[in-house]
């Protein structure tokens, strides 16, 4: 009996040993906590998957780094100036993110139409009046308001009541409250709620909350969403309301609604928005998506706000076309929605900016439209030519590029290069050598080239001052000048071709020097006389005697003729010392 305890007491030991081994063997997963976000107002940064399922309200500011994980799957109700930062990945799994204070009056957006409504769902009989409301800081003044087919009403100030006997009201199927702007007067008409006053009753409605048409949402955006470059989120059977959203990350919606959130802001190479179903409820723009040039946009089956607000629109934030120089001229076809026709003049810098509408700014490059339907601009840039020095020259005509700094190409150019200075006759000072200086156009066109050299560091004494030549494409051509020097040491002439002054991107021709071989400038030596003094006196003799017999001769009147003496010059000279 004894020994049978014993056997199964190690029988024992051995299957926990195992089990605590194996135990040890198994990968450690990370836990996730199940917290709640701050309430205080304070900055956290997760450190640790967290998973917030239950409804909480959020005040403050939480950071989600890289490689951490938030799971919000309840409703998070988002205080005024709050934010979200997701550098790792959220994760909302019918979760919510719903601001306390979303963006909720609207704007009169005159820039669609000339009148914008608003249906009132009142569902009574019997007379009743309709009070309107100006958000905080605007007035009503210069618009006129207008029950069904009734009369129109100027309205001033911030508060207007549309008096009680022209109301008629069509019972059980409301009306329409329409706005107008005053012809040739100037505001901006933004409500913030509309009063139906009964005997017994007042209903107060949010205008954002009504049917609407012609208006945009107004307000300060209850709370921050910001996806960060390399950072994710991803919605199942989701909402986000009244968020300001910024995304830089990626991000996969199914079934999840974005409410007073737009625009979605999508930008940056590594943006992308991903949605399948759900949609848009209300934008502060006249889109709900806005995108750069690099954001990459996917909807399927979304619905959008509608009405004026468009699905997603693409913007340049700037455009400046990068040509070679200045007073390049080209003409621009298909520019931004209007499709402009725009003439163009490069600066000084060889830059010019590319208008948005009629004005600097944005320019509108893609609209997604509310109803499925899409436009992209197809732009061009034509009739480039450039004037210089060296010739006329034209760029490479094409679609013009959508990127915020293109550079306009030209294609055949010359590429004009000094590719040697040879001293052909050397000489002293006080007088000049002889210099050939080629040219070389590697290019495809030809141009006409002066030169320009330089003794050190100086500009060179040359003649003439400044040479030149025509130098076809793809050939060479040579220069003859003469450089003088006025010190005694040795230098060198550098030569290069004289660029024309519009050049805005150096090198852009050509323009590459050469110098010469070192030359040794040197006084002129002076060859010591051979004839000896003895021979030198005796010519002088000879010359002053034949001058005086000629002299006496004809004081005399000899009837000799007249004989013209002449002294041969340093040749006969020569020609003496050498007997």
């Amino acid at each position: 009996m004894t020994d049978s305890r014993s056997v199964m007491n190690n029988r024992i030991i051995v299957i926990l040993t195992a089990a605590l081994m194996f135990g040890m063997a198994l990968p450690i997963a990370t836990p996730t906590i199940a917290a709640t976000p701050p309430s205080d107002g304070s900055t956290i940064t997760l450190t640790e998957d967290t998973n917030w399922n239950q409804t909480a309200t959020m005040n403050g500011n939480v950071i989600v780094p890289n490689g951490i994980n938030l799971t919000i799957s309840d409703e998070i109700t988002v205080e005024t100036g709050a934010s979200l930062t997701v550098e790792g990945n959220l994760i909302m799994d019918n979760g919510q993110l719903n601001a306390v204070n979303p963006p909720s009056d609207l704007q009169f957006w005159s820039a669609y139409g000339d009148a914008a409504t608003l249906f009132l769902p009142e569902s009574c009989c019997g007379a009743f009046s309709v009070k309107i409301f100006s958000a905080p800081g605007y007035n009503l003044s210069n618009y006129t308001a207008q029950w069904n087919d009734g009369p129109k009403d100027d309205m001033e100030g911030d508060e207007h009541t549309t008096p009680g006997s022209v109301i008629n009201p069509i019972p059980g199927s409301g009306g329409t409250l329409s706005f107008e702007a005053i012809l040739g007067e100037y505001g901006e008409l933004v409500i913030d709620r509309i009063e139906v006053e009964r005997l017994t009753e007042t209903n107060i409605y949010e205008v954002s909350e009504l049917e609407h048409s012609g208006w945009l949402l107004r307000g300060d955006p209850g709370f921050t969403l910001t996806v960060s470059n390399g950072g994710s989120m991803s919605a199942n059977n989701a909402m986000i309301s009244g968020a300001q959203v910024y995304i830089a990350g990626s991000v996969d919606a199914s079934n999840t609604t974005f409410s007073a959130s737009g625009p979605l802001n999508v930008n940056g190479a590594g943006a992308s928005i991903t949605m399948n179903g759900g949609g848009f409820d209300g934008s502060i723009d006249d889109h709900d998506i806005l995108a750069d040039t690099d954001a990459v946009i996917t909807l399927n089956s979304v619905e959008g706000t509608g009405g004026i607000v468009d699905l997603w629109e693409r913007q340049l934030s700037e455009q400046i076309l990068q040509f070679p120089g200045s007073g390049i001229t080209f003409t621009l076809t298909g520019v931004g929605p209007q499709e402009r026709t725009l003439q163009g003049l490069s600066m000084v810098d060889g830059t010019f900016v590319v208008p948005a509408n009629y004005q600097q700014g944005p320019r509108v490059i893609e609209i997604g439209y509310a109803d499925g339907s899409v436009w992209t601009e197809a732009a061009t840039i034509s009739n480039i030519s450039w004037f210089t020095a060296w010739g006329t020259y034209f760029g490479t005509t094409g679609d013009l590029e959508k990127s915020t700094n293109p550079t306009i190409p030209f294609a055949v150019i010359p590429q004009v290069d000094v590719s040697s200075v040879e001293i052909t006759k050397e000489t002293y000072l006080g007088k000049r050598a002889t210099v050939e200086v080629t040219l070389t156009n590697s290019g495809g066109a030809d141009a006409s080239v002066a030169i320009e050299c330089y003794d050190g560091e100086d500009r060179a004494d040359i003649s003439p001052t400044y040479p030149a030549a025509d130098v076809p494409a793809g050939e060479s051509a040579t220069v003859e000048l003469r450089w003088g020097h006025s010190t005694q040491g040795n230098t060198t002439l550098r030569c290069l071709p004289l660029t024309p002054s519009q050049i805005a991107i150096e090198g852009f021709l050509g323009g590459g020097d050469t110098e010469s071989e070192t030359f040794t400038w040197a006084e002129q030596e002076i060859a010591a006389s051979t004839m000896s003094p003895l021979l030198i006196s005796l010519l002088v003799a000879i010359i002053v005697g034949l001058g005086l017999v000629a002299y006496f001769t004809a004081i005399h009147g000899g009837k000799e003729p007249t004989r013209t003496i002449t002294v041969g010059g340093s040749d006969e000279l020569d020609d003496l010392d050498d007997l």
